[in-house]
């Protein structure tokens, strides 16, 4: 698998974790992880279960760190399909290290996120990925995560939130984000879907966890046949 260009915002600003193996194997730590989501991952991971059902066929925009990626292909078991989309090499070949003896299900995908895969996924996952990416691409994204679904199937994006005004992290994790992520204070300015142009066709569900720190975000493909507005909203919860 040959080294795709990598966009310049990853080099200049998340270019030692994507391109450096060794610092990537330390952020894949539970507890770093745990650190760097002031204790919430679990939650978080749990959160993202609930929206996926056992052998469906399922969508990864972004290699992620932790046990996100491996609780979600126990979830989908040996009869789905997992699909790890990354435009690093390096990332893609972590998680073939990682998961290959004992994922079966999971396939990679070599490819920038803002391009649409088949329409045919049951979920497509957006895990802390959004307040990675410029403003322009946070759009392109959730246009090919959408484009990627199949009618019924819903796009799942966990990502930051902004917080209530009492929260007492706020301000921190406000500099944090000044200094370190400058792309993920817009997800405290506007909701996700003001970064989709035709909202008609899904049906929004938002969650917020950690005092608003952090969302949830389920957006289902509506039904296109006569009866759609007959279909309800249906969330899996194990």
């Amino acid at each position: 698998m040959a080294e795709k260009r990598i966009p310049l915002y990853l080099k200049e600003i998340y270019g030692d974790f994507y391109n450096n193996a060794a610092l990537s194997a330390w952020a894949d730590k539970n507890w770093v992880q745990a650190l760097l989501t002031l204790g919430n991952n679990k939650k978080l991971t749990n959160a993202l279960l609930k929206e996926i059902y056992p052998s469906s066929k399922v969508l990864q925009l972004g290699c992620t760190f932790g046990r996100q990626m491996e609780e979600t292909a126990a979830k989908i078991g040996m009869y789905g399909i997992f699909d790890i989309l990354d435009i690093s090499h390096i990332q893609l070949k972590r998680c073939k290290e990682k998961f290959d003896h004992r994922y079966s299900q999971i396939r990679y995908v070599q490819q920038n996120a803002n391009i649409p895969l088949q329409k045919n996924y049951d979920v497509v996952i957006l895990y802390m990925l959004l307040h990675e990416v410029p403003h322009r691409q946070k759009a392109k994204i959730m246009q090919a995560a959408l484009d990627s679904l199949k009618e019924g199937g819903k796009v799942v994006v966990i990502d930051y939130h902004k917080p209530y005004i009492w929260h007492p992290l706020r301000w921190p994790v406000k500099l944090f984000n000044r200094l370190y992520q400058p792309f993920a204070e817009i997800l405290w300015d506007r909701e996700v879907d003001t970064f989709v142009k035709d909202k008609s066709k899904y049906i929004w569900k938002k969650t917020l966890y950690f005092g608003g720190m952090y969302q949830k975000m389920v957006i289902q493909k509506k039904f296109s046949d006569e009866f759609a507005d007959e279909k309800p909203f249906v969330a899996y919860h194990p």
